[in-house]
């Protein structure tokens, strides 16, 4: 047996590869295999629907995967498995099943009486794992009503998820620009963050707008949305140079973080002068800058690459990681 499998992968795989089996059968099988351990069942039908997808089973086990809501909730369960296994599992599981993020949401949110979206748990656990798994999905505009819904909640870190979801599934400026009103900064931060991915005249003047925003967070993020469209121009070097030299110890690890984000190596004396900071978070986010810079000039360097953390969740699709903002920064 291979590190990564458990004890249903030789059951499961015989049963998607048993041509004899008939249909009722099979499903029988299916079914019991599941429910001995939902979650190991999980992760290995995602293993063998990788490499047994024409097989002669993989019908009846995608349609016990799309139907069954044990899988769906063991997806959302932290006593079933880590959020990262999670995660890697739904990634390969939305090939299958490009609604899985709707199915998701409906899980961590049940639809109440009013066909609105509540929190069923008082801790949000299991809703914040969705929104979790759900913002490394594929942005897909069929997701907008429901994320629509959850624009609405009262509660800040919902609110502040979804934005950035809908921001990526719209990407559509002008919505971005309406919520730059939104009294609560996480929102109007995530929101801007939805929009790096857009490349128009539109997204620019949305990022200009957003940089004279008196958080840090929601600047920053204009910053890099600015950066990545190749907008970059004086007026924007001169807001990131005075958050460098900011009073608040907060808009000096933003700016580092975005400086990790643009990985200027002419900006290396500037994290150097970061990190010599008295304030811890400055010299994490600088010390994080400047890693990335040298990893990207010298990628051969695998020393440097192994001590570079895991991604932040908004920054998934660019190509080195960064350490996240500091937890009153964060989404």
């Amino acid at each position: 047996m291979r590190p990564e499998e458990n004890d249903i992968d030789a059951p499961l795989k015989r049963l998607v590869e048993d041509v004899e089996s008939g249909s009722s059968v099979l499903k029988r099988d299916l079914q019991r295999l599941l429910e001995k351990d939902p979650g190991a069942f999980l992760q290995s039908a995602c293993r063998i629907l990788k490499v047994s997808a024409r097989s002669a089973g993989a019908a009846p086990l995608l349609d016990l995967l799309w139907s069954n809501p044990l899988l769906l909730t063991s997806l959302i369960d932290p006593s079933t498995m880590s959020l990262p296994t999670a995660t890697a599992l739904a990634k390969r599981w939305v090939v299958f099943d490009p609604m899985l993020d709707i199915k998701l949401l409906q899980k961590g949110f049940p639809l109440g009486e009013d066909d609105e979206f509540c929190v069923v748990d008082v801790n949000l656990v299991r809703p914040k794992r969705a929104l979790d798994i759900v913002t490394e999905l594929p942005p897909n505009r069929h997701a907008l009503l429901a994320l629509a819904k959850l624009l609405r909640s009262p509660e800040p870190y919902i609110r502040s998820k979804a934005a950035l979801l809908y921001a990526r599934a719209s990407k559509n400026p002008d919505w971005v620009r309406k919520m730059l009103g939104e009294p609560n900064a996480r929102v109007r931060a995530n929101a801007v963050e939805g929009l790096w991915e857009v490349r128009s005249p539109f997204a620019v003047a949305v990022f200009k707008e957003a940089t004279l925003d008196p958080n840090h967070r929601v600047a920053a993020n204009a910053l890099i949305g600015l950066h990545y469209s190749g907008a970059v121009d004086e007026a924007v070097t001169d807001r990131l140079q005075s958050m460098t030299q900011s009073a608040d110890s907060l808009a000096r690890a933003a700016a580092a973080f975005v400086l990790g984000h643009i990985m200027d190596a002419n900006s290396t004396p500037v994290l150097e002068t970061l990190l010599r900071d008295h304030n811890q978070d400055v010299r994490g986010q600088a010390l994080h800058a400047l890693l990335r810079i040298r990893r990207r000039d010298r990628p051969e360097d695998a020393s440097v690459a192994e001590t570079v953390p895991a991604p932040s969740a908004g920054a998934l699709e660019h190509p080195a990681p960064q350490k996240p903002l500091p937890a009153d920064l964060n989404r």
